[in-house]
């Protein structure tokens, strides 16, 4: 299997984030190691992967994992090092975002709220130019000159 590796900040917390794929490219298997060896966090952060590769193992969508851990909140919590997840409200809700902006479809991310960066801009960019276009077109109607249609003899 192919495997990528991502190092996270999450507040103060630090740890990496290891995606295992199958040849189709869904996630098969997932690790977390927090820096801090030996605390409760560390601890748990070993236990909860094994969840989500035995899940993944046993047919359970990813979908079902993410939309549990996206929102979760618990210290560490904060900014995060990651463009595409600029902050976390715990180490869990990270993992949920990274993982839902990688391996899930657009649709699913959007009824997740999880966007890209580029894709958050571009839905800001249009619902802030579909507002100002349709203020225009009022706007234009209102202050079009009337058109009397030529008499005909």
């Amino acid at each position: 299997m192919q495997s990528t590796t991502r190092s996270f900040t999450v507040g103060e917390g630090k740890g990496y984030l290891t995606v295992a794929c199958t040849e189709d490219g869904a996630p098969a298997e997932v690790l977390i190691r927090m820096a801090k060896q030996g605390s409760t966090l560390a601890g748990m952060m070993d236990a909860f992967p094994s969840t989500i590769t035995q899940g993944l193992r046993h047919g359970v969508p990813l979908r079902a994992f993410v939309t549990d851990y996206v929102g979760m909140r618990f210290e560490p919590a904060g900014l995060t090092n990651d463009p595409e997840v600029k902050q976390a409200s715990s180490v869990m809700d990270y993992v949920g975002r990274r993982l839902t902006v990688d391996y899930l479809p657009y649709d699913l991310r959007v009824e997740l709220n999880v966007l890209t960066t580029e894709e958050r801009a571009t839905k800001e960019a249009i619902a802030g130019v579909g507002d100002a276009v349709w203020t225009d077109l009022v706007g234009l109607s209102m202050s079009a000159p009337l058109v009397a249609r030529p008499r005909r003899s």
